[in-house]
């Protein structure tokens, strides 16, 4: 697979003071000035990004830091943003933190500053799990996005892909934080700079000066705050490498599955009108009109960019689905993964091992644990995902196509695209024109194909059955148990999937899959199958669209301006679709991503031709 090298473990800063300020015993240093944090947010960070005033009535401000620390500067920034009647419309605020504080202990912290408490209290609810990577966090309706990137600077940096307007340097102080201060700290810095973008510091020192000054920054000391003489502002005078993009008005997104769903939703959150087309008499015609889908991570060894892109996904949806409410059917009831083999259990204990993860995000655990947590007698250790469970696909589907800027259009079968001067036309079979819109989005599985021709996507299909089984059969199962397979216990009926029958689509239920699904059920639950009658079970068989190396196809199609695709998500539809829609809902409308651009590029349309 592909390799990293982004942490592997999150190591949680640990709260201390020293004569009553935040201190870290780690870097022998303040958190920040003695004489109050807040006010020299305020003077050296804001001020010296020339705020509120440089955000006035633009669409959108992205500011990136490189210490988020006790998160009092984005706060401050927050709260001013807030306060200010000309804002802009959306705020981005990026920020890197290789040792972020528990929530409890930001809480504690952030009890110094009342004034900020409401402010305090949504993004301590929104607080990720501590795992390494990018966290996008919606706060304020969506309107202020902040991307928390835990791990080293030098490690995430490289991987933003954004366009920054204004940059708060705050780490510990150089003598105490040297690897945060070097040249290439400032080299991305510069890359990520808008023409005319603006820099805030604390430190005037001659090497950060020089260093920035080298970078093609213009360094001016203003006063300094508290007891230190000046501070440091510089602005960008070299050239940025922005790729021009026009950000459309219009959108049609083909397929009202999952994928077009989600995506369908972050773009209309971003202000783009969009039209969804379904083939379909009503949602959930394919597989994302499964009863039910479990969601869960993944855990490699290596930590490779798959379980990265998967684990980020996964966390992305606690946040996202809570904030849909309750329209979204859900259960964070737990899913207990039984290795298949002794071989693979060493795997999955190695690999939990070498993560060290939140044991909120996954922890091993003994046969007598493991029974306890199936409410059966299971026969082995296993993985515990604490926070995993079950989703109902079709009512994510209806809580994303919510919206007012999205129209939905059942019956509607799309044969044919065609470019024209200012964007797309969408036409039907007789060859009408459907729609003429400025984007194209193909989220219909294996029938981009069919829309895109000269593709050569190496796209097959894969029938997938489930087995419902008899309500009230087995009332102890409260979690979903995994084993090459899955019992979910559901709202109101288990269900065993799921079969993974290749090069055959067609989708009539067969009873010698639901058998398959039973026998699966037997090597997870012993004994199960005596609790009802096997001619009382019902099957439903849908088909995957996936790739051979089983990782998605999002983003733009090449050589097709205004054409872009999200498709083959295989069986993790429900996990990867909304943190994938938002990431190329940003790619369309040119805002920064919300994932490392390394796991963008495992996902890439044209992968497969490098």
């Amino acid at each position: 697979m592909y390799h990293s090298a982004m942490l592997k473990t999150i190591v949680p800063a640990t709260l201390e003071f020293k004569e009553g300020v935040p201190y870290s015993t780690l870097y022998g240093d303040i958190y920040h000035a003695a004489e109050g944090g807040a006010g020299q947010a305020r003077h050296v960070f804001l001020q010296g990004c020339g705020l509120p005033q440089a955000w006035a009535k633009q669409p959108s401000f992205v500011m990136l830091e490189t210490g988020f620390c006790t998160g009092l500067n984005f706060l401050t920034t927050w709260a001013a943003w807030r306060a200010d009647p000309a804002r802009s419309a959306r705020l981005h605020f990026l920020s890197v933190e290789m040792h972020p504080f528990q929530a409890d202990d930001l809480e504690r912290l952030h009890a110094q500053w009342p004034e900020l408490s409401d402010l305090s209290r949504e993004l301590l609810a929104n607080w990720p799990m501590l795992t390494p990577g990018f966290h996008r966090i919606a706060l304020d309706g969506g309107r202020v996005q902040l991307t928390l990137m835990l791990g080293d600077a030098t490690d995430c940096l490289p991987q933003v892909q954004a366009a920054v307007d204004a940059f708060y340097l705050d780490g510990f102080a150089p003598e105490r934080n040297a690897a945060l201060w070097q040249p290439s700290v400032f080299k991305e810095v510069a890359r990520l700079a808008k023409p005319g973008a603006v820099v805030a510091t604390y430190t005037v020192m001659g090497a950060v000066r020089q260093g920035l000054t080298e970078a093609g920054f213009s360094c001016v000391k203003r006063d300094g705050y508290g007891g230190k003489r000046h501070c440091l502002t510089a602005r960008f005078t070299g050239k940025f490498n922005e790729v021009e993009s026009s950000r459309p008005k219009h959108v049609a997104v083909i397929g009202a599955g999952v994928a077009g769903a989600a995506l369908a939703h972050a773009l209309a959150q971003r202000g783009v009108a969009v039209t969804v087309l379904e083939r379909g008499a009503e949602l959930g015609s394919g597989a994302s009109g499964n009863p039910m889908a479990v969601y869960r991570p993944m855990l490699s060894r290596d930590d490779n960019r798959a379980s990265r892109l998967t684990r980020a996904a996964f966390l992305h949806n606690l946040r996202a689905w809570t904030a849909l409410g309750e329209n979204v059917k859900w259960s964070r009831c737990g899913v207990l993964h039984l290795p298949k083999d002794e071989i693979t259990a060493a795997k999955q204990h190695q690999a939990l091992d070498n993560a060290a993860p939140p044991v909120e995000f996954a922890r091993w655990v003994e046969l007598d644990e493991a029974r306890e947590l199936a409410n059966w007698p299971v026969d082995g250790a296993g993985l515990f995902f604490p926070s995993a469970g079950w989703v109902e696909p079709v009512s994510l589907c209806r809580a994303w196509l919510d919206h007012p800027a999205i129209q939905l259009k059942t019956n509607c079968t799309v044969e044919s695209l065609r470019a024209h001067a200012s964007g797309w036309q969408v036409l039907n079979g007789e060859e009408s024109v459907l729609l003429e819109v400025d984007a194209v989005v193909l989220a219909n599985a294996r029938d981009v194909m069919t829309l895109v021709p000269d593709q050569t996507w190496p796209l097959h299909t894969e029938r997938g059955q489930i087995t419902q089984l008899p309500a009230g059969c087995l009332p102890e199962i409260q979690r979903v148990i995994a084993r090459e397979g899955y019992i979910a216990p559901g709202a109101f009926q288990p269900l065993v999937g799921a079969t993974y029958e290749h090069d055959d689509d067609d989708t009539i239920p067969r009873r010698e899959s639901d058998l398959a699904n039973l026998a699966r059920l037997e090597a997870i639950l012993p004994g199960a199958g005596s609790r009802f009658d096997e001619d009382d079970v019902s099957g439903r068989a849908s088909l995957r669209a996936l790739l051979p190396d089983r990782l998605p196809i999002v983003g733009a199609v090449t050589g097709q301006n205004g054409l872009y695709v999200a498709a083959g998500y295989a069986s993790r539809g429900v996990v990867w679709a909304g943190l994938l829609g938002e990431a190329l809902a940003d790619q369309m409308t040119g805002q920064p991503l919300p994932v490392e651009m390394e796991l963008m590029r495992i996902v890439a349309p044209d992968r497969f031709k490098r």
